[in-house]
């Protein structure tokens, strides 16, 4: 009898544990993968962008609009200097600003998300 009680316990409470914790983990990542979604960069003004290794001595890294206009940031920030990286981006254009690139328009970024 005591065996009988003893291995209903333990089924029930180990299916339980099992249980509880699968849908404890779904349930976090739904909820970051559906505010990841909602999230319309373009209505917030980014700007579609892709990461450029320019192989031009002076040059490391520009940005390429989806117009071929490219850019030259002075604050790419070393997790996103990997080349043909879909970015959305803000950015300040640099008045004055001087290049030894000369590849595009200078711009300080305000903000850079991958997409």
């Amino acid at each position: 009898m005591k065996k009988i009680f003893f291995i209903s316990v333990l089924l029930s409470s180990g299916s339980w544990f099992f249980s509880s914790c699968h849908c404890k983990k779904k349930t976090t990542t739904d909820t970051v993968t559906s505010i990841e979604q909602k999230r319309d960069f373009e209505k917030e003004g980014y700007t579609k962008a892709t990461v450029i290794y320019y192989e031009v001595s002076g040059c490391e890294y520009i940005l390429k609009l989806e117009d071929e206009k490219k850019l030259e940031p002075t604050n790419l920030s070393l997790g996103f200097k990997k080349d043909l990286l879909s970015v959305w981006i803000k950015y300040i254009p640099k008045k004055n600003a001087v290049s030894t690139c000369m590849a595009g328009q200078i711009v300080e970024l305000t903000d850079i998300q991958g997409r």
